[in-house]
């Protein structure tokens, strides 16, 4: 992965009308060059395509396999201690298969990702994802998001309290990421809570990576969230899947919103729409796929009428 890190690039988007770019980089690993073919030509992230998507490499082969038996584990104990036996709504009730990741690349303390969720949009609701960190170590902040009261208050001292309360109850747990660790972000974690890298002003090298800390983060993707499958918005693009995290009234609910204004030089749209999963974490239009094969080939105009017609 060192070999491969200085090929790496750097996301763009745009952020309240400003272009900007990521303080750190980045690689996307697909199993198979069919798939990177695919993701090349169907997959939307920000609002555009990602041209450079690479196979998984044998290294990176050999660790999922660890990766994917260990997260499995961690799953089952999870449900068993701490979750009463039961699996959470949506959760999938299906191993955890990684067949996709993004690879992050730190190099030295100043490169770091402010806090975010990852995207759900091809994971689905309730995803588990594999954190696994080589090289340097480096501190993985995390937070509870708590949900807004949006009635308004004129007693600007309640007001302030009210923030006061929210900013206790969010606090900040910091997570120590030694080299060869892996961390388990388990179902639910994208929807409750934000998560970062933040910058240090010194740390101790690695014997081999030296300030590089190298983070492959193993995702499962979903075969009936392709693209050709999720609702398109008014610009003609898929859709971004994203979960109400602020808003009480509709706290846990995942829509399908617009992402195009992301992608610098593009306006976007005012398309909405809420999205139905079933208490397995599958769309509605999930079993009309599986009766009719869902790995088919099919031309671009065929797939526009598929996705109007399932959902």
């Amino acid at each position: 992965m060192l070999a491969e890190a200085p090929t790496f690039g750097r996301d763009t988007f745009k952020l309240f009308d400003r272009v900007v770019e990521s303080p750190h980089s980045i690689c996307f690993y697909v199993d198979s060059w069919d798939e990177a073919v695919r993701q090349k030509n169907d997959y939307i992230y920000n609002g555009s395509r990602i041209t450079d998507i690479r196979r998984t490499l044998p290294e990176m082969d050999n660790a999922k396999a660890k990766v994917q038996t260990a997260v499995n584990a961690e799953i089952k104990r999870r449900i068993e201690q701490f979750q009463g036996g039961a699996k959470l709504k949506h959760q999938s009730p299906h191993e955890w298969v990684p067949n996709a990741s993004f690879v992050n690349c730190y190099d030295g303390g100043s490169e770091s990702v402010g806090y975010h969720s990852d995207q759900l949009t091809y994971v689905g609701p309730r995803a588990v994802i594999g954190s696994l960190s080589l090289g340097v170590a480096r501190e993985f902040r995390v937070r509870k998001v708590v949900a807004r009261d949006d009635s308004s208050s004129a007693d600007e001292k309640v007001q302030k309290s009210s923030d006061t309360a929210r900013a206790d109850a969010e606090g900040q747990i910091a997570i120590h990421l030694p080299h060869n660790s892996l961390l388990v972000m388990h179902a639910a974690m994208q929807e409750e809570w934000k998560h970062s890298i933040a910058p240090a002003q010194a740390i101790d090298p690695h014997p081999v990576a030296g300030n590089k800390r190298i983070n492959i983060t193993y995702r499962h993707y979903k075969e009936n969230l392709h693209p050709r499958y999720t609702p398109r918005c008014k610009c003609n693009v898929p859709t971004v899947l994203r979960c109400v995290q602020r808003k009480k009234e509709n706290r846990g609910r995942y829509m399908w919103m617009c992402h195009t204004s992301y992608s610098p030089g593009q306006e976007g749209c005012s398309f909405f729409q809420w999205a139905e999963f079933d208490d397995d974490g599958e769309p509605p239009w999930a079993k009309k796929i599986a009766k009719e094969g869902g790995d088919e080939i099919v031309s671009e105009k065929s797939c526009k009428e598929k996705a109007e017609g399932l959902y």
